[in-house]
Formats: structure tokens, sequence, C-alpha cells
């Protein structure tokens, strides 16, 4: 089994940011409720549409783009398609995009599946969150085989609002489809 991380591809394709004087005549919010904090918790119920903007780049546009936000993965309409059955429990949240017709997926399978003798990471602090070291970064990541069976895309309990991986399945469908803007990086091998 293999294990990669995700990121978006800057080098190749636009980035694309929350429009906040947009919003603002959308909704009433603080700006902080504007921003994407996808930790694997529902956001459905109290979504609104964010206004969504291209960078300055105008480089081309990927089926997958990036917002800046960790944890977020904004999709094209016929990507989400070709990748849905792929994605287990997640929600598929509308956008305002004069670009295209991206939605941002929320993904929440959220796992707790590090093995904590086997990887090397820093620690936040000395103190246990649920019996688990506070981690501020993984250095190198290991994982039990075991809690990753039946889940394509998820993401970890001590990095849910960052970090987004996959198996090896999600990234041969990404690739017998042609989408494009995905970067991976094989974090863990076993």
């Amino acid at each position: 089994m293999k294990i990669y991380e995700v990121y978006p591809e800057y080098d190749k394709y636009d980035i694309c940011i929350v429009d906040m004087e947009a919003c603002k005549t959308v909704c009433s919010f603080d700006d902080h409720d504007a921003m994407f904090h996808f930790d694997g918790s529902p956001r459905l119920k109290n979504w609104w549409p964010r206004v969504m903007v291209r960078s300055k780049n105008k480089m081309a546009l990927g089926d997958y783009i990036s917002c800046l936000e960790g944890g977020v993965i904004i999709l094209e309409e016929t990507a989400i398609g070709k990748l849905e059955s792929m994605m287990g429990s997640k929600e598929i949240l509308p956008l305002e995009c004069d670009f295209g017709d991206y939605k941002a997926v929320n993904v929440m399978d959220v796992l707790d599946c590090i093995d904590y003798k086997k990887s090397k990471y820093l620690l936040l602090s000395e103190e246990l969150v649920d019996g688990r070291p506070k981690i501020m970064y993984f250095e190198k990541y290991a994982f039990i085989e075991e809690k990753l069976e039946g889940y394509n895309i998820f993401k970890i309990v001590d990095d849910k609002e960052s970090s987004i991986f996959v198996n090896e399945a999600f990234v041969d469908c990404v690739r017998l489809h042609g989408i494009t803007g995905f970067k991976f990086e094989l974090v863990w091998q076993s």
C-alpha cells in the first residue's frame, strides 16, 4: 500500500482566493468565517457560497485548484463526477466562481491511523490529546495499514485542518481520467 499527501500544482495551474469584499455583499460575516476551516466536521448546514476569484497570475486552470488554505480541495464539477466514487464521506459545497463550475470538497473521513512508534514528528508540547502526542508537524509518516482499509482519501486526527492523504487507487483514478492540478507526494509505503 502507498499513501500520498495531496498538493496543488502551483507551478502549472492558477490558484483562487476568497473575495472578501464580494462576499460581504452576499451576507454579513466576520472575515474569519469566510475562510475554509475543513476539519472533517459537517459544514453544509451553515454553508454559504464563497465568492472566489483567480489570482493575478492568470495561469491555466486545473480541474483541482488551490485556494491557499490547507485541507481544502476545490474541484471542477466534471472532475467531481469522475472521482466521487473514490471520495467516501464528503460534502460538495457550492462556490461562486466566474471562471468555471468549481465546488469545495469537504473531506470528512478523519482517521486515527498514525503509527507513532514508527513516525517522526516534532511535538508542540508534552501534553497528550486523547492519549496521543500533541504534534506540531510530521517529519516522517507511518500508518497503521489496517486502519486505512476502505479509505481512498482521508485526513488524520493529528492534522485534520491541513493535510489530505490519498491511496494509490485514488492517484490511479486521477491519472486514468486525466484530471489536472493534482500533485501527489509519496509519504509512506507498506
